[in-house]
């Protein structure tokens, strides 16, 4: 959606309060909300503007009034004061969308939907279940199980890391693969896979569909030049 419509829809939905409104509380269709970048927000125009949004397939938040400045999903969430119900069907509809799953995971203890924008530590806080619980509650983005220690920072908790740790590397000495792992992690959604060893180096993941090199996990903009992708497949036990 180009800058114009999508700041048009905002407008349509008088997501942005007028200035010199700060945050407030009582009847629904005049609460508001102050958002990360300052703008103070409608609570109900926001909730229209989602469900807009969503129905023309995007699943990415930012400010109408300054695009660089991204809302992520969680904090979407806390402006809209979506009820459980209403989050859980608007999540439904992100989930469906094509190449999603590389920027969102379900939270093992609430099931709702965390978003990051870059890839990052596998520990990821939730902050729903943090609120709830008052205290930090995290789950490792990669095998989405529960993170057993908030505190710690290594990810020597997580089954995936443990599988990477412990795959043999690959024995094709006419292969350019030949030494690397037999196991990787897609260097964006984290999902596990092996090079079938037929094409060149460059996969695609099967869960994100976003193509790597599955030498040194270096992400690509396309293709191989002159080539054809190598083939990639879930581990056995996936």
């Amino acid at each position: 959606m180009a800058s114009g419509q999508w700041q048009a829809l905002a407008e349509q939905f008088q997501v942005i309060c007028p200035s010199g409104g700060g945050p407030g509380a009582g009847d629904p269709s005049k609460q508001r909300g102050q958002a990360s970048c300052g703008h103070c927000v409608s609570v109900a125009g926001l909730q229209g503007w989602v469900q807009a949004l969503l129905d023309q397939g995007i699943t990415s938040f930012r400010c109408p009034r300054c695009p660089d400045a991204p809302w992520l999903w969680q904090e979407v969430c806390k402006l809209g004061l979506f009820s459980d119900e209403i989050r859980a069907m608007l999540e439904t509809q992100i989930l469906a969308q094509e190449g999603t799953r590389a920027s969102y995971r379900q939270c093992p203890r609430c099931q709702h939907l965390v978003q990051r924008l870059e890839p990052g530590p596998l520990r990821t806080p939730c902050l729903l279940c943090s609120q709830r619980a008052r205290r930090l509650c995290c789950f490792c983005w990669g095998c989405r199980t529960d993170w057993p220690d908030a505190s710690a920072h290594a990810d020597l908790h997580c089954p995936l890391q443990a599988a990477l740790h412990d795959a043999p590397t690959i024995q094709a000495p006419r292969s350019s693969l030949h030494s690397c792992p037999s196991l990787r992690a897609c260097p964006r959604c984290h999902a596990l896979l092996s090079h079938t060893l037929r094409g060149c180096p460059l996969v695609l993941c099967p869960e994100c569909q976003c193509s790597f090199c599955y030498r040194c996990l270096e992400l690509s903009r396309g293709h191989a030049e002159g080539g054809t992708l190598g083939e990639s497949q879930p581990p056995p036990s996936a």
